[in-house]
């Protein structure tokens, strides 16, 4: 008993002693966080200041992942819904976004274009990280701000797969918040900056935020290596394909509520929102019936669902693919007009339903 209760006594005072460490250093690491600019992060730190600076040159956005970058160019897409009241459009692809980081950046642009934006349409985001590298890198650290836990939560938790792979994303977000708020490395990186700061890659806005990835090829090695794969695998496209036909085994119902409450928070703001399901064939077990899903809950949303090889089938064809999840140049210009004109005739569908209704 005298042991145990020396341990005891000597267990509060090192628990106390913990808790008063870890509050300081999450202190500590919130009061860098709000007096540090945010990070240079690729591609998404110069459109967004391109977007801040021009926003009144657009009236429609479209927000997603790489798939939007690489897919939806701006000028065919307003030639084909220049009748929807689409005439201006900015491509807001980023690599890599994730639900959470999609929520921050449509309240960035929602801001920024206020008075300006009537239409965003947003596709399909990825899922958060499964990998801690990814989740400790300055962007990720960005986006470990406690005002966007909720959203990192929701998710996690809607994402269509199985309760093992969402408890381990939800680990790896713990991981990556406490990570965060340990304040490591923070007050080194702000009194010891890097003697020669990286210089910032410029990007080309001459396609008001479009990239042909076929033409990036040759000079980008990750980009080379992803359309080698593709062009050494002639058997892949047809088992990627294949993937459409496959019964649905994740619950999908959760992740198509998601979607719809962001749809419902755009409009809210007095803009029209859209979502965009896009050619992935990595996807086609999965984003293809989330879009099936929301257009049949709310058909009060234009809903223009791309991943359905059924449905679109010009578009899945192999030369028009650069890797397993991108089209290329030309996939891209046949897309983004067969999109304007679908969402033009839904549009117009949900006008009639309207005026019926009255």
């Amino acid at each position: 008993m005298p042991i145990t209760n020396a341990l005891f006594r000597g267990a509060l005072p090192a628990a106390l002693f913990t808790v008063s460490v870890c509050a300081t250093a999450a202190a500590t690491s919130l009061y860098f966080r709000r007096t540090a600019p945010p990070p240079d992060m690729l591609v998404l730190t110069p459109k967004l200041e391109h977007y801040r600076t021009h926003a009144a040159n657009y009236d429609t956005v479209f927000i997603g992942t790489s798939r939007t970058q690489y897919h939806i160019l701006p000028d065919t897409f307003e030639q084909a819904a220049q009748s929807c009241g689409a005439e201006n459009v900015f491509n807001f692809g980023v690599f890599g976004l994730t639900g959470s980081e999609q929520d921050w950046l449509i309240s960035q642009v929602l801001d920024a274009g206020d008075g300006h934006l009537h239409t965003l349409i947003i596709e399909e985001p990825l899922p958060e990280t499964r990998a801690l590298t990814d989740a400790t890198n300055d962007r990720a650290r960005f986006f470990q701000d406690p005002a966007l836990y909720a959203a990192r939560w929701a998710s996690t938790w809607s994402y269509a797969e199985s309760l093992p792979k969402r408890v381990f994303r939800s680990a790896v977000f713990g991981y990556a918040a406490a990570y965060d708020l340990s304040g490591i490395g923070r007050a080194s990186s702000r009194f010891f900056p890097e003697p020669t700061p990286v210089p910032r890659k410029a990007f080309d806005f001459s396609e008001d935020g479009f990239e042909a990835l076929d033409e990036l090829v040759p000079n980008n090695p990750e980009a080379k290596a992803r359309h080698d794969e593709f062009m050494a695998t002639t058997s892949g496209f047809d088992a990627a394909l294949a993937l459409y036909k496959q019964p649905q085994t994740e619950n999908i119902a959760e992740r198509a509520n998601y979607i719809a409450r962001k749809l419902d928070a755009i409009e809210a703001h007095g803009v029209r929102a859209a979502y965009f399901v896009s050619p992935d064939l990595k996807e086609l077990d999965r984003t293809a019936q989330v879009g099936q899903r929301v257009a049949a809950a709310r058909p009060d949303f234009s809903v223009l669902n791309f991943n359905q090889p059924d449905q679109h089938a010009e578009i899945f064809k192999r030369e028009l693919w650069s890797d397993f999840s991108h089209l290329n140049r030309e996939g891209a210009r046949l897309l983004s007009a067969a999109a304007g004109i679908e969402f033009c005739h839904q549009e117009r569908r949900k006008e009639a339903n309207r005026l019926a209704v009255r």
